[in-house]
């Protein structure tokens, strides 16, 4: 007997996944660059206003999967990311497509005293809440 062997495709990446991907790494060096050679404020103002391409407004769907793709991007890249840069490289894509963000800082009491900085849309954190509970600090 026999078995028959079925071959399947690796799954492939769409080409505007590709440049998503370019992209959020991009933004993550320039974004490191700017935090650190600039105070907070300069370097959240310089992410706000990257060049904004003409396009449609993202749903809150739209928002979520790219947030997704920032979170799974960075972390693929050498050197620590997260937490404020990823935020600021969040900040910096949405705002290259009309999207205004804030982002929100905020610390963690107690005996696990801990801080950490998320990006809000409309309100609504992107895509999910933190992990734990954080006493909101500041929005910017």
């Amino acid at each position: 007997m026999t078995a028959a062997v079925i071959a399947v495709a690796p799954p492939r990446i769409q080409p505007a996944g590709v440049r998503l991907g370019a992209e959020i790494a991009w933004t993550t060096l320039r974004v490191r660059r700017l935090v650190h050679r600039n105070d907070l404020p300069t370097a959240l103002d310089r992410c706000r206003t990257a060049a904004s391409r003409p396009a449609p407004m993202p749903s809150r769907d739209d928002v979520v999967r790219i947030s997704r793709a920032v979170r799974r991007t960075i972390a693929l890249l050498p050197g620590d990311s997260q937490g404020l840069v990823a935020s600021l490289v969040l900040i910096a894509v949405l705002a290259r497509r009309g999207v205004g963000a804030s982002l929100v800082m905020g610390v963690r009491e107690g005996k696990e005293f801990g801080a950490h900085a998320w990006v809000e849309v409309g309100g609504l954190p992107a895509p999910v809440a933190p992990k734990h509970k954080f006493a909101q600090l500041v929005a910017l």
